[in-house]
């Protein structure tokens, strides 16, 4: 097996190992929680151990929110207490901004390619045989508009985790194993509600059969976090055209159906080296660049 499908597991492992929980039917609820996972990863899914920096992202621009101080603004000591949650929530707000710019400054999308277990998913179901479906160039904004809008602007105006709440891997990974193997604490009834998020998930389940990794390209806003830092990160790509006869192997093994010769550090690049493997001219490169001489991605260390 490939090095990096041997990564992708081991992260989908590091992610989820609370298998007490098989036994006691409690959901770990320890100081890891506080820490997040760099990759996609559900925080409810009932075998986690740490937080998903979306999940920590859009909770604290709920407890922002002006409709928790409407509703807790009752009382002095109601409003010492939306104080104190503010302060915390922009406490946690600059705890995943720097810990997902860190990570992005360094490796930019390395960790889409190599750790996420979400990502893991697409790569498996894309390898069953169907027709296949490119998607249009475009629809790479929607990861974007994810973000901002349903991760962080509808939280804040709603004081409501709305990304979580209708997020295929909090379906897949949190909302169906919590009710085929409940916790102790009693879960609200099946609705209307739960159904829509199923229907959320197989939708994106059957794009992935039939496109590279729909979610990672039109809907992950970890992933528009980690792209905006692509561009300049300190590990980098390299394509030198001399080289390159533009014979598109690159986009045939790419995850993200790129060209890498179009632009070496795209934000789509999620840095998985599958097409430094497989170009036949040895004309990719990558590591993590020194300094800046010439054009960029220029000093390399492999």
């Amino acid at each position: 097996m490939r090095t990096r499908r041997w990564t992708q597991i081991a992260g989908a492992l590091a992610a989820n190992p609370w298998f007490a929980y098989l036994g006691t039917r409690a959901i770990y609820q320890g100081k890891a929680k506080g820490l997040c996972f760099p990759g996609f990863n559900c925080y409810a899914c009932p075998l986690a151990l740490m937080s998903c920096p979306i999940g920590s992202l859009q909770h604290s621009f709920a407890i922002m929110s002006p409709q928790g101080d409407a509703a807790a603004g009752v009382s002095r000591q109601a409003a010492a207490a939306v104080n104190h949650a503010q302060s915390f929530s922009i406490s946690a707000f600059l705890y995943v901004v720097g810990f997902v710019g860190i990570i992005g400054a360094v490796f930019g999308r390395l960790v889409c390619g190599w750790v996420c277990p979400f990502g893991l998913l697409q790569d498996l179901l894309y390898k069953i045989p169907s027709p296949k479906l490119r998607i249009p160039r475009w629809a790479r904004f929607g990861k974007y508009a994810t973000l901002v809008i349903l991760a962080m602007l509808i939280p804040y105006i709603t004081g409501v985790h709305w990304f979580s709440r209708l997020c295929p891997a909090g379906s897949l990974e949190g909302a169906i194993p919590l009710k085929l193997l409940p916790p102790k604490t009693p879960l609200p009834p099946v609705g209307w509600f739960f159904w829509l998020k199923i229907g959320i998930l197989v939708t994106f389940l059957l794009w992935m059969v039939a496109s590279k990794r729909p979610f990672c390209r039109t809907a992950c806003p970890l992933g528009a976090m980690y792209a905006l830092l692509n561009p300049v990160s300190l590990y980098r790509m390299r394509v030198d055209h001399d080289k390159c006869n533009k014979c598109d192997t690159c986009r045939d093994v790419c995850p993200v159906d790129i060209n890498i010769y179009d632009n070496a550090n795209s934000p789509e690049c999620i840095r998985c080296l599958e097409c430094k493997k497989e170009c036949p001219n040895g004309a990719i490169t990558s590591g993590f660049r020194l300094e800046r001489t010439g054009e960029p991605g220029a000093a390399l260390s492999e």
